[in-house]
């Protein structure tokens, strides 16, 4: 199904902002960041619309720009595996650009989502002129490896409720990927954390009353409010 929407080339200054506000962008060589902002188209999605399946071929890199793209795949009976979810300031779509390769999962919009498309062809071509520039493109790959440790590790070291209260913190914090400080309000649901975590949806329901009484956190449909961001930080931080 192609996107609901489909801009002409180029960003917008608001565009702009929210791509800067990532940790990964901001580093990048004046150039580099102006020809992805050039360059890109502006895609939008309604909720649940596929941006992409796994084996697909590459099309090129995507900034998020507002909402959320989750990861993963589907089985023969409807359900979902969550590998990971994307958020402003991500940027993804890397790792079949270094290979060659297709795409290494299905992407699916988690709400409405806006995302900026760099199409295969303009970062090919800007990389082939600009071959030291590769290095930031295995950056952005190196980063989502080094998560993506760490979520393994968590797995088998630490409790369920340890687990939930990392991952908050990790979707507060956009995982490294934002300069800014962490966010006080997450747009997801308790559904998604169970399919982020491997957990069932009562499990998550039952640790989330639990972080509620101790007055950590606060939920509402499809968001959930960090009511004492200090305390959750020094949590995740004891579990190093």
């Amino acid at each position: 199904m192609p996107p609901t929407s489909l801009s002409t080339a180029g960003l917008a200054p608001a565009h702009r902002q929210v791509l800067a506000s990532g940790r990964w962008f901001a580093h990048l060589p004046s150039p580099l960041q102006q020809a992805l902002c050039r360059e890109a188209r502006v895609v939008s999605l309604r909720a649940g619309e596929v941006l992409f399946h796994r084996g697909d071929a590459n099309t090129g890199l995507f900034g998020m720009l507002d909402g959320a793209i989750c990861f993963g795949a589907v089985n023969p009976a409807g359900r979902e595996f969550v590998a990971g979810r994307a958020e402003p300031p991500h940027w993804f779509g890397e790792v079949a650009l270094i290979d060659g390769g297709t795409r290494t999962h299905r992407a699916w919009a988690d709400t409405p989502a806006t995302l900026a498309h760099v199409p295969l062809a303009a970062i090919t071509r800007w990389l082939d002129a600009h071959p030291a520039h590769w290095q930031y493109i295995g950056q952005l790959a190196v980063h989502k490896l080094r998560v993506m440790f760490d979520v393994v590790e968590d797995a088998g070291l630490h409790t369920a409720r340890e687990r939930l209260v990392r991952c908050l913190v990790g979707l507060a914090r956009a995982y490294g990927q934002r300069d800014a400080p962490p966010a006080d309000t997450l747009r997801i649901s308790q559904e998604r954390l169970g399919t982020m975590l491997a957990l069932s949806r009562q499990t998550v329901n039952e640790l989330m009353q639990a972080l509620e009484r101790e007055r950590l956190v606060e939920c509402r449909r499809g968001r959930v409010r960090l009511l004492d961001l200090p305390r959750l930080l020094a949590l995740d931080a004891s579990l190093d």
